[in-house]
């Protein structure tokens, strides 16, 4: 009789919290899709910010005249911009 406390077949394991329940597991499954799609998002978005800080420093320094309009386009190519 001891199996009668909360493990009395398979599917009511645990069955107040609901740790078992297939709704359970994709409600879950669906949350770190989710978590994991914002964070991609995220860094891509970080990763493009500093790309285009980088060419706006690059356009300062070809207006200023520190670069000549070969050194310019030559590192606006890396950049890929």
């Amino acid at each position: 009789m001891m199996l009668s406390r909360g493990f009395s077949s398979f599917g009511t394991f645990c069955g107040g919290f609901g740790y078992m329940y297939p709704g359970v597991w994709i409600g879950l499954g669906v949350l770190f899709v989710a978590a994991l799609v914002v964070v991609i998002v995220l860094a891509s978005k970080k990763k493009h910010g500093s790309n285009d800080a980088a060419a706006e420093a690059l356009k300062l320094r070809y207006i200023k005249g520190e670069l000549t309009e070969e050194e310019y386009t030559k590192m606006k190519d890396v950049l890929g911009k």
